[in-house]
């Protein structure tokens, strides 16, 4: 049976040389790619593959015999650590004979969390991830470019070698050998949850995973006990709220999303159906089955005191404290919230009506034939995601079809949109009403601040993908699918329009109250008229250490740490490492002496982890490249260090942060 063991991973590897032949070769034709692709898909889930064939000869030659078994019963050993061993040997001997050097590099270390994770060792065994087994199921090579056929057969070939390597390392190497393990972080066997839940308040970081785990603990009661001033509880009723608007918006969100998975015939009768049952219940007039169908919607008990607390909540007469998603002690939701919840679904709904009612010119499948450079027809908000389809296919296409030059930036669009595209609007608002009477300026403005309330992000979303698709494949046609793979694009994309939708329409509703003030139009204030400024997007400049008025001296020892550690350089000067951490525009910039790995990490754990400086709103690596540089005075690749993995000396950096 070892003989078995031994061909067949014999015949992996050559199958492997063969796919790394084309992953490495600089010139290679599509063909070859798409025979690549079959070749490295068959070596992973054909259940006749040689791979497949070594990994259940491993599992049942040699590792059965070594795991644990929940009847803690132990099973028939078939072999001996020392043959083990032997097995092991001979296949890296194998492996140097097949392979060209490092390709695969056979692990005999680990680097884990903590001291936890290794009780699992003895239970791991190799296999392939889930999220690459849908992504292989759902894959399809056709139609596909020749870059985006590169990046699949180099992500399969990614995941064949990690494959191999987990089953020397898991199901034969830890068979009679344990391998050197160093810990990200030392065990804390004992801990006080209670305390922790709340010390999350009293720094303000309990998330709504926290707050639903323990829902049933009165945290107030434990924060009253503490006897904090006044400012510290300020500070802990606004997170409370936060969390409270969040789950609430959540909760509505979930619902709105029901309602757009309907036909569209059966929309507006849903919607019709759920604001009445919402407004008797509110004017007290509903039944029992209006209470049993609103129940259904949100679960609740005490409907009179939901009745009572939606008064107050039109009153402004609820206090902070309060704002409390579920009851003290109980699962079930807070009449607060309940009451909270079916007032803003309301609205939602509402707006959701007039939306379905007031867009008589807008055809859900889009007019395939519309002129692209024309936006002289269209209200703002159309205009804005017509530009935004546009930009999102040209951007996508140079990435296809100019790889070389082109690299995606997943921040590319959250840069656009604010800036460029922003300037953009603010032009064409003024290029469009300026050969336009009065009465024709008021209607097309009031019309597009309307717009804002009907044509929201969550309620276009879906409308949007068939938007870019349109515009991709203009002027030709192409059948819409809405479940293709293709539209995660157009999400991402979205997802930052979503970000920004605030900004568009704030300017919007600003230059229609210039227009009534007579700052803009053609009335006896025309003298005033003028391009609406253009504004240029704020760039940080550097962080900003939260305790920066009191807390110099720390930065002091933080420079005296990571010099000592050897990751920056012996002679930074205590003014220019100051400045990293003031928030203004950095002069000169730190020279990092450790490698790239350990950079990045020490970034995460300061803004993202620790949180010990101000949120950058995702710009922390345009701000890390900004204030550090590479000993040879080159500049950092933000898309590298955002995607370094762990270094091994994490705890150096862990050591040096504390200091902060």
């Amino acid at each position: 049976m070892k003989e078995i063991v031994f061909d067949s991973f014999k015949n992996t590897l050559q199958e492997v040389q063969i796919l790394n032949d084309i992953v490495k070769k600089e010139k290679v034709s599509k063909s070859e790619l798409v025979k690549g692709l079959k070749r490295a898909r068959d070596l992973l889930f054909s259940s006749y593959s040689s791979l497949n064939i070594f990994s259940e000869a491993i599992k049942s030659e040699v590792s059965i015999g070594y795991k644990l078994s929940f009847n803690d019963k132990k099973q028939k050993k078939k072999v001996s650590k020392n043959e083990a061993k032997v097995i092991y040997n001979k296949l890296l001997s194998i492996t140097k004979s097949e392979l060209n050097k490092n390709i695969i590099v056979p692990k005999e270390s680990l680097i884990l969390q903590n001291q936890i994770s290794s009780m699992a060792l003895s239970l791991f065994s190799a296999s392939i991830d889930e999220d690459f087994q849908k992504y292989n199921s759902s894959f399809n090579s056709e139609n596909l470019s020749l870059q985006e056929l590169s990046k699949s057969i180099n992500k399969y070939f990614d995941v064949i070698v990690r494959y191999i390597e987990n089953i020397l390392l898991y199901d034969v190497f830890l068979i009679f050998e344990k391998p050197e393990i160093t810990y990200l972080q030392e065990i804390k066997y004992t801990k006080d949850y209670k305390k922790e839940y709340i010390d999350k308040w009293l720094n303000c970081s309990v998330e709504l995973s926290d707050y639903r785990l323990y829902k049933r603990k009165d945290h107030w009661q434990e924060i009253f006990k503490l006897d904090l001033d006044s400012e510290t509880i300020e500070k802990i009723e606004k997170h409370q709220k936060k969390l409270f608007d969040e789950e609430v918006n959540h909760k509505v969100n979930s619902e709105i999303q029901d309602i757009n998975e309907l036909k569209e015939t059966d929309k507006k009768a849903a919607i019709e159906n759920n604001i009445k049952l919402i407004e008797d219940f509110f004017n007290g007039v509903g039944t029992k089955t209006t209470l049993k169908r609103l129940k259904n919607i949100l679960r609740f008990v005490k409907h009179k005191q939901v009745l009572v607390d939606y008064d107050n909540l039109l009153k402004n007469y609820i206090l902070p404290i309060e704002y409390l998603v579920f009851k003290i002690g109980k699962s079930d939701y807070s009449s607060i919230f309940v009451a909270s919840f079916f007032l803003k679904y309301l609205d939602e709904l509402k707006e959701y009506l007039n939306s379905l009612e007031g867009n008589v010119n807008i055809n859900p499948t889009i007019n395939n034939q519309f002129q692209y450079e024309n936006f002289k027809d269209l209200l703002l908000v159309e205009e804005l995601e017509k530009r935004i389809a546009i930009e999102a296919v040209e951007y996508k296409k140079n990435c296809d079809d100019y790889w070389e030059t082109y690299t995606f930036d997943p921040t590319y669009f959250d840069t656009f949109i604010s800036g460029k595209l922003y300037n953009v609007f603010l032009n064409a608002i003024y290029e469009r009403i300026k050969p336009l009477n009065d009465f024709e300026i008021n209607k097309y403005l009031t019309l597009s601040v309307n717009q804002f309330n009907t044509h929201t992000p969550t309620k276009r979303a879906d409308i949007f993908k068939r938007i870019y698709h349109d515009t991709y494949w203009y002027p030709n046609y192409m059948e819409y699918n809405p479940n293709q793979y293709e539209n995660k694009y157009p999400v991402h994309v979205w997802k930052h329009y979503t970000n920004h939708f605030h900004l568009f329409k704030e300017a919007s509703e600003n230059i229609l109250q210039d227009f009534k003030k007579g700052l803009i139009g053609n009335g006896k204030k025309q003298e005033v008229i003028e391009k609406p400024k253009t504004k240029t997007k704020s760039k940080y400049q550097s962080f900003t250490y939260i305790n920066n008025l009191s807390g110099q001296s720390n930065l002091t020892g933080l420079k005296d740490s990571l010099i000592r550690k050897k990751l920056i350089a012996s002679d930074t000067d205590l003014r220019d490492f100051r400045k990293v951490f003031s928030g203004e525009e950095i002069e000169k910039p730190i020279v990092w002496t450790g490698n790239i790995s350990e950079l990045s990490y020490f970034i995460k754990q300061l803004h993202n982890e620790l949180k010990l400086v101000r949120d950058l709103k995702q710009q922390q690596w345009a701000v890390t490249i900004n204030c550090f540089i590479q000993e040879n005075g080159e500049q950092y690749n933000r898309t590298k260090l955002r995607t370094q993995k762990v270094p091994a000396t994490s705890k150096n950096i862990d050591m040096a942060l504390k200091t902060l």
